[in-house]
């Protein structure tokens, strides 16, 4: 009876190793790893309409970086990341991290999508929004998706706006949240809040909400000169 060889599982300290150092058959038994893993889970995670395929690649390629860059590095054999100035060990698996980056690159995708879709149809349920603002939104979305950022200046963004959003009305909070961290379509919410009982009433909501978390950010933001 022959029983067949089987490689040994490939530990995340063997991918940052094959990361750093490894040759194209390290990498490639790497690639086929996280592919295995990702494709797994991503039936679940993501939209039947998603672009998996761009989303995995894009994935990668942000892993890569953290490890080229020394973001991610092995320190006494144990996987660790530079968080907010210090090297701390991980405490999830690297295959749960390249997740978390995926849902980041998925949330950016329709982002993206609804930006263009909202540019060629003119929909006005689209309100202009501070630049300032947005940033801080779009660095919240790292953290919502795990991907912690280094750098002090948006970390402090994110500390502001989430504080800025908690501290609005329910009503608000409640509106902001659905609309422009989950997505939802404003048909959507409108058949979840009974206070709205008209479009229109809710995109005028929407709209005063918006006015009033923008000038509260944008007050944080100048009293911290961020």
């Amino acid at each position: 009876m022959i029983i067949p060889f089987r490689k040994p599982k490939l530990t995340d300290a063997d991918i940052v190793h094959a990361m750093l150092n490894g040759s194209n058959d390290s990498m490639e038994r790497v690639y086929a790893h996280m592919d295995r893993y990702f494709r797994q889970h991503a039936i679940s995670m993501f939209a039947g309409d998603a672009d998996t395929e761009d989303i995995f690649q894009e994935t990668m390629i942000h892993l890569w970086r953290e490890v080229q860059t020394g973001r991610i590095e092995l320190r006494d054999g144990a996987v660790c990341r530079w968080c907010e100035g210090e090297l701390r060990p991980m405490t999830s698996s690297l295959t749960t991290f390249l997740m978390a980056i995926a849902k980041r690159k998925h949330w950016e995708q329709l982002r993206h999508n609804q930006r263009t879709a909202t540019r060629l149809a003119g929909d006005d349920d689209a309100t202009p929004e501070d630049p300032r603002l947005q940033a801080a939104m779009d660095s919240i979305s790292l953290t919502r998706y795990g991907d912690t950022v280094a750098d002090e200046v948006q970390a402090a963004r994110e500390r502001i706006v989430s504080d800025c959003v908690l501290a609005m009305s329910p009503r608000c909070r409640e509106i902001v949240t659905m609309f422009y961290y989950e997505q939802r379509s404003l048909d959507d919410i409108l058949t979840e809040r009974e206070e709205n009982n008209s479009k229109m009433g809710l995109k005028t909501s929407k709209y005063k909400c918006m006015q009033r978390l923008r000038q509260m950010v944008a007050d944080a933001f100048k009293r911290y000169d961020l």
